[in-house]
């Protein structure tokens, strides 16, 4: 899809779901200057990501942490080269990211997409292509978007870099990983993802893989185990949020 077609669709979805004039988190009225359209009671009430994070997977960790790495990633090697993760998931960023899944506000994913921006933009990376975690055909149907397919293109846009949806593919549907510990997600997830045609574009390239929420690295890890068998020289990995750094059981 051309430039032009693209602006001429987001002017489409800013007249009909006009930013900026409701906070995306609890609906407060806003004005034009208020960031990624949140007011400055939820802004505040985010927790952000500025501090000490893991240097493997981009968890927060706690300033008086003394290891370079989480717990999960102490455990478990990854397939990605790197991480980086905006939130920490807790409660107002879940009430956002419900809404934006599963109550239709699929709009809100550009001022998703730009807090996504604003984080790798610090890390100064120049990844070739940016390509999102694909979801299932029955929750796409179902859904009518993939949640991280508006992020990954509002990143791809801002930077000026390709963005591909089509070459990493679902090849299963999964059950909510979210009641399962670490090794049954690993599981769950093994051969979940495909490569389509095309996938030999990806050789020698370095994709930047977008994701909403990262927790054990499970679904990350199974998409950039088939990413880097087809060719990628290297997968690097960016959540809107991530959990915290919490000890096994």
């Amino acid at each position: 899809m051309g430039k032009g077609i693209n602006k001429a669709m987001e002017a489409i979805a800013e007249a009909v779901f006009p930013s900026n004039i409701y906070c995306i988190c609890c609906g407060a009225l806003i004005d034009s200057s208020r960031p990624y359209s949140l007011c400055d009671k939820c802004v505040q009430e985010f927790h952000w990501i500025t501090g000490k994070t893991c240097s493997r997977c981009g968890k927060a960790l706690p300033d008086t942490y003394r290891g370079a790495l989480c717990y999960d990633c102490m455990q478990h090697e990854h397939c990605f080269q790197k991480g980086y993760s905006c939130l920490t998931y807790g409660l107002h960023e879940r009430e956002v990211l419900m809404d934006y899944k599963y109550n239709g506000k699929g709009y809100i994913g550009r001022k998703l997409g730009d807090i996504l921006y604003d984080r790798i933009s610090c890390e100064n990376l120049q990844p070739d292509v940016i390509i999102p975690v694909p979801v299932s055909k029955e929750r796409l149907r179902k859904r009518g978007y993939n949640q991280s397919a508006i992020m990954a293109r509002q990143i791809a846009r801002r930077m000026d870099i390709s963005y591909n949806d089509r070459v990493l593919v679902r090849k299963k549907n999964t059950h909510m990983l979210r009641t399962m510990n670490p090794a049954e997600r690993a599981l769950a997830m093994a051969d979940a993802f495909g490569i389509a045609a095309g996938g030999d574009k990806l050789k020698g390239k370095c994709v930047l893989l977008i994701d909403d929420i990262y927790t054990t690295g499970a679904t990350a890890d199974a998409c950039s185990k088939v990413l880097l068998e087809a060719g990628a020289d290297t997968v690097l990995f960016l959540s809107l949020a991530s959990g915290g750094n919490r000890k096994p059981e």
